[in-house]
């Protein structure tokens, strides 16, 4: 599994920062934006659809969003609504806390999760 840490794009016209990635892993041949969010109330729709705008901008990317905190019944529709456009995966820290303090095999892991959003169009499966 390849990776690169977070980085930032500039804009060409001077505008500074227009777009910032907290992650990127190449897994099953596939590129992932990563997007980490540690806060401390429920991820929303507005979250998640700029994610799914910087994957969707990319053509072939795919995505995976991390949060400290649930996501909303919403949001997660919205990402279930834009697998037939691009596949996301959403993940709650505490499920890779387990994973990890049980030493289980997060490329599994990730493939369980891969295969419920491309075959059940459930983008927030949970293997444990």
């Amino acid at each position: 599994m390849e990776k690169r840490e977070s980085f930032t794009l500039n804009g060409s016209e001077g505008e500074g920062i227009i777009e910032q990635i907290d992650g990127v892993i190449e897994f099953d041949n596939k590129i992932f934006l990563v997007e980490m969010k540690w806060w401390d109330k429920p991820i929303g729709v507005g979250e998640v659809s700029q994610h799914l705008v910087r994957i969707f901008n990319r053509g072939q990317a795919c995505g995976i969003f991390i949060s400290t905190s649930p996501f909303t019944q919403p949001a997660v529709a919205i990402c279930k609504d834009s697998l037939s456009k691009a596949l996301i995966i959403l993940i709650n820290l505490e499920e890779l806390y387990k994973l990890l303090k049980q030493d289980g095999d997060l490329k599994g892991y990730l493939k369980k999760k891969l295969q419920a959003a491309i075959i059940n169009k459930d983008p927030y499966y949970i293997p444990l």
